[in-house]
């Protein structure tokens, strides 16, 4: 079960409509910020394919000018890809 949240930075004057359009995304949990045009959303989908498409759809709303991944946890149990790092050199 992914769950993501994000830093939206809608274009000038499009905070409250790039809101409204994320919520109405099934997935989707918006908040706007209390002191900033700033929007933080929160992704929460079944799978990794899932969680790929809602990227998507988030990625083609109209006036967000920057969408930053603040945060990502996606369970290794549903199959998601891990990073692996090389063997470290050996000592002699």
């Amino acid at each position: 079960m992914p769950v993501c949240s994000y830093l939206v930075f809608p274009a000038a004057g499009a905070r409250d409509d790039v809101a409204a359009r994320l919520s109405a995304v099934p997935g989707c949990e918006v908040t706007v910020a209390e002191n900033s045009d700033v929007l933080v959303l929160v992704t929460d989908t079944p799978d990794p394919a899932s969680d790929d498409a809602l990227r998507t759809s988030i990625e083609s709303v109209a006036g967000i000018e920057c969408l930053m991944l603040a945060f990502g946890e996606i369970d290794p149990t549903a199959g998601a890809p891990r990073p692996t790092l090389p063997d470290p050199p050996a000592t002699t």
